[in-house]
C-alpha cells in the first residue's frame, strides 16, 4: 500500500483575484490534482491561501514544490506534514471567502466551509489540519505579524 501524506501549507497572493479567477484555479486544480492522485482542499481568504494536499508523499511534494515556484504564490510556509492512514478529502475542493457570484456556489468542487463553519470530513477531527483549517476560519488575516501565525503557539 501506498504511503499517504498530508501537508497543509500557507501562502500570499501576488495580486488580487477575482471570483472568476479563484473559479478558474479550483476547474484547473481539480483536473491536475487528479491526474496526480492528490485531494485535499484550498481556502482563498483576504489574499492568503492556506491548502491541505494530500496523496501520495511524491505526488504530495511534487505538488507543493511546483507551489512553490508558482510566480502567483509568495511567502510560501509548511504549517503541517504528516502520515495518514486513509484520505480525509475526497476529491477537490476550494472555498474562498465571500464570493460575489451566486453562480460559484453551483461550480463543483466548491466549498462552503468559510462562510457555514461547517464542512470538514469528520476523520480530521483533532489532527493539525483540522486546527489550522478552523483557525484560518476564524481570523481576519491581512494584518497578522508572521510571528501569530504558529501551530505552536497556539495549540493548548
Amino acid at each position: 500500500m501506498t504511503s499517504l501524506e498530508s501537508l497543509v501549507y500557507m501562502s500570499v497572493a501576488v495580486d488580487d483575484l477575482t471570483d472568476d479567477q479563484l473559479v478558474a484555479m479550483l476547474r484547473e486544480a481539480r483536473l491536475r490534482n487528479e491526474a496526480l492522485g492528490v485531494s485535499g482542499l484550498l481556502l482563498a481568504k483576504g489574499g492568503r491561501f492556506m491548502q491541505v494536499l494530500e496523496g501520495p508523499s511524491w505526488s504530495v511534494e511534487d505538488r507543493f514544490a511546483a507551489i512553490e515556484r508558482d510566480p502567483r504564490h509568495r511567502d510560501v510556509r509548511s504549517l503541517s506534514r504528516e502520515r495518514i492512514d486513509a484520505r480525509r478529502f475526497d476529491g477537490w475542493a476550494m472555498a474562498f471567502g465571500n464570493p460575489t457570484d451566486t453562480e460559484v456556489r453551483d461550480e463543483p468542487g466548491f466549498s462552503t466551509f468559510l462562510t457555514e463553519r461547517s464542512g470538514l470530513p469528520t476523520e480530521l477531527a483533532g489532527s493539525p489540519a483540522d486546527w489550522l483549517l478552523r483557525w484560518f476560519r476564524g481570523r481576519d488575516l491581512l494584518d497578522v505579524p508572521e510571528e501569530r501565525i504558529t501551530l505552536a503557539r497556539h495549540a493548548a
